[in-house]
């Protein structure tokens, strides 16, 4: 049973607003997620985000807690990813691309110096690292368009990561899906600050291009597919063309993975 597990490392990534239904409340959420930090399965060490505010304040609650994306810890500076002052990466070096993904590889430094792993194999190990599929994949570059599938951001928060991982390019994202009905004035910030246009498809596109327009954002396309999206897309030449719906899939495809293989093989007939 789960009430008996006891890990030796637990890690908690990020906070965010998420089946909210299911659990009956925010507050409910956090406790079901806070479970395995605390009590009988208590972990020997606490990896958590000091970027995050809720976990920063819950670390003090834990048992040797160990933070990353902070300055003492586990951190980036000039470039590089530190460990307790030890350099152990370059940025340049790391196969996956955005901040997101440099607090993943950060997470997975803490745990290796925990389990004792030198510093010259942990480096190795990043190196050798492919993005799991749907979670921003690199999918192809076509007449200096780059294709991201990020089909795997289901909610806004998710879908922020991946928009403020493009800094100084022409975005053309591809939103929308069954809508959760979450908050997304933080995700039309974002938008705002990296994104040239947006392509709404699926049930929310009603919602969001509402939100969108009111947030000051109104460079929107409404599709009807996600061929004609990704088609529409590729008409404007951007840099790149993201798909992150920030959405779930079951307006149009059976599962998330189902709408990223819409997605990729689409692209990859071009």
């Amino acid at each position: 049973m789960t009430e008996s597990f006891k890990p030796f490392i637990s890690v908690w990534t990020n906070f965010t607003p998420d089946h909210i239904d299911w659990h009956q409340g925010l507050e409910n959420y956090f406790k079901a997620k806070a479970k395995i930090f605390t009590g009988t399965q208590a972990p020997d060490y606490a990896v958590l985000n000091y970027q995050d505010l809720r976990l920063r304040e819950f670390g003090k609650e834990c048992k040797n807690t160990v933070f990353f994306d902070d300055d003492k810890d586990c951190y980036i500076k000039d470039e590089k990813i530190f460990y307790k002052n030890e350099e152990i990466i370059t940025l340049k070096e790391c196969p996956l691309v955005g901040h997101h993904n440099y607090q993943n590889i950060m997470c997975g430094v803490i745990c290796a110096k925990l389990c004792g792993i030198d510093n010259e194999t942990i480096k190795k190990q990043i190196m050798s690292f492919r993005a799991p599929e749907h979670r921003l994949e690199k999918v192809r570059e076509m007449d200096g368009i780059t294709f991201f599938n990020d089909s795997k951001a289901t909610n806004p928060e998710a879908s922020i990561v991946a928009i403020d991982s493009f800094n100084n390019v022409d975005v053309a994202l591809i939103l929308g899906g069954r809508d959760k009905n979450t908050d997304l004035t933080e995700m039309c910030k974002s938008v705002n600050k990296h994104i040239k246009t947006v392509l709404l498809i699926g049930e929310a596109t009603e919602r969001f291009e509402e939100n969108l327009k009111k947030n000051g954002f109104d460079n929107i396309i409404k599709e009807d597919t996600m061929e004609n999206a990704i088609d529409r897309a590729i008409s404007l030449k951007p840099d790149v063309v993201l798909l992150s719906p920030a959405c779930a899939s079951f307006d149009m495809f059976r599962s998330y993975e189902h709408r990223g293989e819409v997605f990729k093989e689409y692209v990859l007939s071009k």
